[in-house]
């Protein structure tokens, strides 16, 4: 052991160089590992909703809900098939076990979603966005402070232009909707001039269906030029809606307008959403699984004052929930733990040193220990969170004890036998606690490796802080038998010091 730490000390800028680098990448990976507020313990799923508006729930049960658990029961991992069937609605989620890929489970659902029946007109099952019971990252309010705009007019601002735009912020994975009114055309028939004109409701929505779509001519070539043919047929306004032709009788066509009333009307809806009383229009973004969400919501900041300059005048977005607040509080909270702890240890290993550079030895292995955890936990893809700096919180005295035990062990050699070269006594001086320090490391990271066996919500809750004690330790490990030789060796000086006040008070008890 003692020519390994004489080669260290050879190699004493090369070791110094070598921790700054690892310093340098772990600050790196603590400003880029994802940052949430808690862990994220929802179970890993699928979700497959269907619209059949206006059907019962008992039908819905038969018709669509059961040919989807049929279909889904068959897939790889599937722990749980729980479903909801309700008066126009099918909700569908599959529960995964948790080593399966999120990606490779939505391809397998898609693959089989494809296979399932659905008699016409019954909908057509969707899958839910790629999300998880904490992907509601942003509120806001579409506010109109004109007063002008009604309720489908906010509507039409959110579908057509927030949401878009919202979308394209890397790491958002869905825009929702709710509130105001949902535009639509609605033809009012008449059964009177219905059964008057011997027209049939089939004959109506076929007559619409027809002429609501464009088609493609490919091109006629004359004087060796191309014009390209096209039928543009879709509906520019009510009045072409109530001059479609449903049928000629006797000569003469009978309209759309002949039968029925076309009016701009309102989708039904559900609910309503109301701040102080008033309705309004809301939106929530949902973050993708497995992405920060506080860069995600950063990004979607930066991109609020774009969306404003493509609303009209005094409308504009207003935040009513950023997930960043309560993430930040949490971290920050867990931080000042940290750096107090870092403080007091400090504070307490001067105290009892008593000399300056002895103490800067140890204080500087805590923030390099704490780094080389942080580069771990990016690697393994470790969020940071109260759970998971818990552990680094928790560690933080513990962090320290290898390398006091090699300080203090050098910093005694150098005072008794100062007339021996200071490369023989500090390799002597860690080569003589090197056993006892790896073996005490290592039993404090090992006390903590049954919580990694934990599995369900204890697990998805303690195994990130047990996995960061070990961490830091490991980190620590490395600081105190690779960089504290170096250190000593450039550091400490073999001459006399004082001794403790606390030290002598407690030889004197």
């Amino acid at each position: 052991m003692r020519q390994f730490f004489k080669l260290l000390i050879q190699y004493k800028f090369l070791v110094v160089a070598l921790f700054v680098v690892i310093a340098g990448f772990g600050y790196q990976a603590y400003r880029e590992i994802p940052v949430d507020a808690f862990p994220d313990i929802t179970p890993k799923q699928v979700v497959i909703y269907t619209e059949s508006p206006g059907n019962s729930a008992e039908d819905i049960e038969k018709l669509i809900t059961y040919p989807i658990e049929s279909a889904m029961a068959g897939l790889p991992g599937v722990k749980m098939i729980l479903s909801n069937s309700i008066f126009g609605l099918s909700y569908v989620s599959i529960f995964f076990e948790d080593s399966y890929d999120t990606y490779f489970l939505r391809q397998l659902v898609t693959e089989r979603l494809n296979s399932v029946d659905i008699p016409k007109g019954w909908g057509k099952p969707v899958m839910g966005p790629n999300t998880t019971g904490l992907g509601q990252v942003f509120w806001y309010q579409i506010k109109d402070r004109s007063g002008k705009l009604s309720l489908t007019d906010l509507r039409e601002l959110q579908e057509y232009v927030v949401a878009p735009m919202l979308k394209a912020v890397n790491g958002v994975e869905e825009v929702i909707s709710w509130g105001g009114f949902k535009k639509q055309y609605e033809v009012v028939i008449d059964p009177k001039r219905l059964q008057a004109l011997g027209v049939t409701y089939d004959e109506i929505i076929e007559a619409l269906q027809r002429a609501n779509q464009s088609a493609g001519g490919q091109y006629l070539e004359m004087n060796q030029e191309q014009y390209l043919i096209r039928g543009s047929g879709f509906y520019q306004s009510i009045n072409d809606i109530k001059n479609t032709v449903v049928r000629e009788k006797e000569a003469k066509a009978v309209t759309i307008g002949d039968i029925a009333d076309v009016r701009i009307g309102k989708a039904p809806r559900f609910g309503a959403v109301t701040i102080d009383g008033k309705e309004t229009m809301f939106g929530m973004v949902l973050q993708r699984s497995a992405t920060n969400a506080a860069e995600v919501v950063k990004k979607i900041k930066e991109k609020l004052p774009l969306v404003n300059t493509a609303l009209p005048e005094k409308v504009e977005i207003h935040t009513i929930y950023d997930r960043t607040e309560i993430t930040h509080k949490a971290i920050n909270t867990m931080t000042s733990a940290l750096m107090s702890g870092a403080i007091l240890v400090a504070i307490v290993l001067f105290l009892f040193l008593f000399e300056f550079r002895s103490a800067f030895i140890v204080i500087i292995s805590l923030p390099l220990s704490l780094l080389i955890a942080f580069l771990l936990m990016k690697h393994y893809g470790i969020s940071a969170n109260l759970m998971s700096l818990s552990g680094l919180a928790i560690a933080i005295g513990m962090i320290v004890d290898g390398t006091i035990v090699v300080v203090e062990n050098a910093f005694r050699l150098l005072h008794d036998k100062s007339k021996e070269s200071r490369l023989e006594i500090i390799s002597k001086a860690s080569a003589e606690v090197a056993k006892p320090v790896i073996f005490a490391l290592l039993i404090i990271a090992a006390v903590f490796m049954p919580l990694l066996s934990l599995s369900g919500l204890a697990g998805k809750l303690y195994t990130p802080m047990a996995i960061n004690i070990v961490f830091v330790m490991l980190g620590s490990l490395a600081v105190a038998m690779l960089l504290v030789p170096v250190l000593s060796f450039l550091m400490l000086k073999p001459v006399k010091h004082g001794v403790s006040p606390i030290m002598m008070a407690i030889k004197k008890a």
